[in-house]
């Protein structure tokens, strides 16, 4: 079983992903940011700024959630610490306007409320719906927008 102790540098609950910034301190993570989603495990306690709290990185975690056993679980956008499926955390990402986001693994579902924490690295999963273009864009990737029923689709400037 491999705990560390950190101290808190926001309010944390028991079971949030955290990563660890440049100076030490526990974060409640997040897919938003490479550095935010590069999480050091589960809490085990939940603190406020400040407090010294417990972090599983690399064991079993028993939580209050319910998942199913055998799924992996990932950090996702919303909350700040939460994590899920990956059909949750895609399909959250496609109702969004971000760019895209960092997929972390976090661990796998070994019970309905065990999860075996792995942690991974992230990896840049692009939102297939966010694309928004302006006459002034450029992308090499696209050469038209097309309505339909074949017809181009006119743009306006910005200005």
């Amino acid at each position: 079983m491999a705990i560390v102790s950190l101290r808190a540098g926001a309010t944390i609950s028991a079971g949030d992903s955290v990563w660890v910034s440049s100076v030490g301190l526990a974060y409640p993570s997040s897919a938003l940011a490479e550095d935010q989603a590069t999480i050091a495990g589960v809490a085990i306690d939940g603190g406020a700024v400040g407090d010294l709290i417990r972090i599983n990185n690399d064991a079993i975690y028993d939580s209050t959630a319910s998942y199913t056993p055998g799924e992996l679980l990932y950090v996702d956008v919303s909350p700040s610490g939460s994590y899920r499926n990956y059909v949750e955390v895609a399909s959250g990402l496609a109702l969004t306007s971000y760019a895209g986001l960092y997929i972390t693994e976090v661990g796998r579902a070994v019970t309905t409320n065990k999860i075996n924490v792995e942690v991974g690295r992230p990896t840049f999963l692009v939102n297939p719906t966010s694309i928004f273009l302006l006459e002034s864009s450029s992308d090499p990737l696209l050469d038209a927008i097309l309505q339909e029923d074949g017809t181009t689709i006119k743009t306006e400037s910005a200005l």
